[in-house]
């Protein structure tokens, strides 16, 4: 028998094996976008400083307020500073002020992938430029194609804070890469 033969048989049994089991093909759809316009270190401060986080500018302040105690989390994990503080009357005793605006979150329900933009900035308290600048857009969903029923399925996309907070778990990883880099200077 010819190597044609056999591979035409084996692909005809995988098809009729996954005909018959009702499996449904998923294909991830993601998409991450990130601009780093501004990054000038953090001075080499690495783990013996201090950071205030504050609250995110949202359209809906409870948004802002869990964006910060997840980065807050994050920036712990990841040992980017000694001491991190959340403040959210805006007193800030530390060398370093991080902000940031959750510009959407959307959820994309069943029809349309879950979208989110976040844009963080570190500010360096004692001259005021900021040191770190990062927009990040995410989106991510799912297609679906069922192979019993030979079509399209629909599937819900991810939830916006899953999208959140595996940008802010990576920007901060981010951050904590440039406390231990050596610093640079502003132009």
């Amino acid at each position: 028998m010819s190597e044609t033969c056999r591979s035409i048989r084996k692909i005809t049994l995988l098809s009729v094996c996954l005909f018959i089991t009702g499996c449904a093909l998923v294909k991830p759809d993601r998409h991450l976008d990130e601009v780093t316009p501004i990054d000038w270190g953090l001075s080499g401060e690495s783990f013996e400083s201090a950071i205030t986080i504050l609250p995110f500018d949202a359209q809906d302040p409870k948004w802002g307020i869990y964006a910060a105690k997840r980065m807050k989390e994050y920036l712990l994990e990841e040992k980017a500073f000694q001491r991190i503080v959340l403040d959210e009357k805006g007193t800030v005793d530390t060398p370093y002020v991080l902000s940031g605006e959750l510009e959407y979150l959307f959820y994309g329900g069943t029809h349309s992938p879950s979208r989110v933009c976040v844009s963080i900035r570190v500010i360096n308290t004692s001259d005021g430029h900021t040191r770190f600048f990062r927009i990040s857009r995410a989106s991510s969903g799912k297609d679906a194609f069922h192979v019993s029923w030979l079509s399209r399925m629909y599937l819900p996309s991810p939830y916006p804070e899953e999208l959140l907070n595996g940008l802010l778990r990576h920007i901060a990883r981010d951050i904590a890469q440039r406390t231990s880099s050596p610093a640079k200077k502003c132009p």
